[in-house]
């Protein structure tokens, strides 16, 4: 599953779509509704028939003390900048503004409250223009994006971790990203299974941690290059859940676990290393005799580990006449 894709399916929770709203536009959560919460597709076409594929929809209506009014998220995934950003959410929201009023779903008084978010995880500072940090509501709850700003930019590796809503499934999925090591993704898991189903019950809690568990599958690869990222989640699935008392033994098992994966690491380094100068070697000996004697020598290094013997082997081939008298050397050690 690529980086769009993963975090596509994230946000396919309601839930997580309700706690970006109540965490990171808290000043417009207490004018909405969230049981009216619902996904819209993200697929638009305009007037001249162009389509538009964008990551995800959804509105909520809202609260019933200020009825026929809604708003319109309007989500866009990055793993890198993209300096044209800004035009992109323009078109986006326009094309979705027209198929929407063509639709009849405009709100009772013909109007549209449409807000553009990008979430952007990339390890670069997000630079692109028009991206607002945050956003002001009027008294009667219209959102207000500042001027000139076009879409609310939420720069996941920038934000202050430790200002980040409590108790809020969002920010732990942006506490997981911004993670340095396996070490630190797990308190961060054992605290979500800590409260979530005491907020939303087991059941609903099992989906969204299973759903959290597959995002980190598919991020496991750009958080720590070189570990297996279905063991890492089956791992953290087993520990998490059999082991909920015991973080000192979670976390020393996560320690185990890194060691693991980088002597792995070194060990495929090595093996790399290894092929590169048999590889070499062969070229060295075909260079200077022929290509059956390259790939007899060839064969007969396939095994060789032992980076002493290559250096050897590669004194060899200068010093050899012949690459029968080459061949016979490796024969007599």
């Amino acid at each position: 599953m690529d980086h769009d894709a993963a975090w596509k399916r994230l946000f396919g929770l309601p839930i997580l779509v309700e706690h970006l709203l109540r965490g990171f536009v808290a000043l417009a959560a207490g004018w909405l509704n969230f049981r009216s919460l619902r996904e819209l597709s993200a697929s638009w076409a305009g007037a001249d028939s162009e389509q538009r594929h964008g990551d995800a929809a959804w509105r909520v209506d809202y609260r019933e003390e200020e009825p026929g009014r809604s708003l319109v998220l309007l989500l866009e995934f990055q793993s890198s900048v993209d300096q044209t950003m800004a035009s992109r959410v323009l078109r986006y929201a326009r094309m979705a503004r027209d198929e929407l009023t063509r639709q009849g779903a405009s709100d009772a008084d013909r109007e549209l409250r449409l807000l553009p978010v990008v979430v952007h995880s990339g390890a670069r500072v997000w630079s692109a223009p028009g991206g607002a940090t945050e956003i002001s509501v009027s008294d009667d709850g219209e959102l207000m994006l500042p001027l000139p700003y076009s879409y609310l930019s939420l720069d996941v590796r920038r934000l202050e971790q430790h200002h980040l809503p409590p108790r809020n499934v969002v920010s732990t999925v942006f506490r997981l990203d911004a993670s340095e090591s396996l070490e630190k993704v797990i308190p961060h898991i054992q605290d979500l299974s800590d409260w979530l189903p005491k907020e939303v019950g087991s059941a609903r809690a099992d989906i969204i941690f299973s759903t959290i568990l597959e995002w980190l599958a598919s991020m496991t690869p750009k958080m720590f290059p070189g570990s297996d990222a279905a063991e890492v989640v089956a791992k953290l699935k087993q520990e998490v859940r059999g082991q909920e008392k015991s973080m000192a033994l979670l976390a020393e098992r996560a320690k185990q676990w890194e060691a693991e994966w980088l002597q792995q690491g070194i060990n495929q380094g090595i093996d790399q290393g290894l092929a590169q100068e048999r590889e070499l070697l062969r070229r060295q000996a075909e260079l200077k005799f022929d290509a059956a004697t390259a790939e007899e020598l060839a064969r007969r290094l396939a095994a060789v580990t032992d980076a002493k013997r290559l250096t050897e082997v590669g004194c060899w081939i200068i010093d050899c006449g012949t690459g029968a008298e080459l061949l016979a050397r490796t024969d007599s050690r």
